[in-house]
């Protein structure tokens, strides 16, 4: 699997301007929204779901990383986006840190193996200090697209 099958590149939020946990999962979903991934009128239901999923445990899961997800019928298939906060997120993470990087994914509720391989090697990647400074670093969707397909190279 590679991000390239479930990234939703006109998606991606280089520049969030969400404070806060529910801000930051709510500003990530109406942009898989705005960009045909999952329906409009299917917003609400989603953030209520990732915000529960959160209520287990928050996926905030350190060194200024977030990984909020859920399983949801709006997803036809497995979708993801990734949103960057140069300011910062409170995520109520593991490390107590601020979130500064947030991979948010959704897929259908049958569809347990491609979801548990998405988070896998989302985190293999946000293990590699190199790939977080790139991509914090990066200005423009295009940049981060670059690092995605960069990093899915690397599975070649």
């Amino acid at each position: 699997m590679k991000l390239k099958d479930f990234i939703v590149e006109k998606a991606i939020c280089p520049h969030l301007a969400a404070q806060d946990k529910k801000g930051a999962i709510r500003e990530l979903v109406t942009a898989m929204a705005e960009a045909g991934a999952i329906a409009e009128k299917d917003v609400d239901s989603l953030v209520r779901a990732i915000m529960k999923r959160e209520e287990i445990g928050s996926t905030g899961i350190g060194k200024g990383v977030a990984v909020p997800h859920s399983k949801h019928p709006c997803a036809d298939k497995l979708r993801g986006t990734v949103g960057i906060s140069h300011e910062g997120v409170e995520f109520s993470a593991l490390d107590g840190k601020s979130v500064h990087i947030i991979f948010l994914l959704v897929s259908p509720p049958d569809s347990t193996g491609p979801h548990i391989k998405a988070l896998e090697y989302i985190f293999s990647l946000l293990n590699d200090s190199d790939f977080c400074r790139f991509i914090m670093a990066a200005e423009k969707t295009k940049d981060i697209v670059d690092l995605l397909r960069e990093a899915d190279q690397k599975l070649d």
